[in-house]
């Protein structure tokens, strides 16, 4: 799949972190992200039915955050069990 054939998402870059500040954001309709790049990772917020196509379409989209698109891989993805909501997902740059 080509990168133009590919989703693109709009990402957020955050700048808090811990357990509460990630439970008021999975209350606000979003979800925690992590892009990690060797060695050194970003923190962002992504929009849970963009990330929702993502998943079905192969696992690999375009992101898109200050000013830049390039295609990254979801590594991890972690569901709610119960109401099955992503909880916080993995990122990757594509190869």
């Amino acid at each position: 799949m080509t990168s133009e054939a590919l989703i693109t998402i709009e990402a957020t870059k955050r700048e808090q972190s811990g357990t509460s500040f990630c439970t008021k954001l999975r209350k606000s309709g979003k979800v925690p992200a992590v892009l990690n790049n060797k060695g050194k990772s970003v923190s962002l917020t992504l929009d849970p039915k963009s990330l929702s196509k993502a998943w079905k379409a192969g696992k690999t989209f375009n992101l898109s955050f200050e000013g830049k698109t390039a295609p990254v891989l979801i590594t991890e993805l972690q569901i709610d069990h119960v109401k099955r909501l992503p909880l916080h997902v993995d990122l990757t740059y594509a190869k």
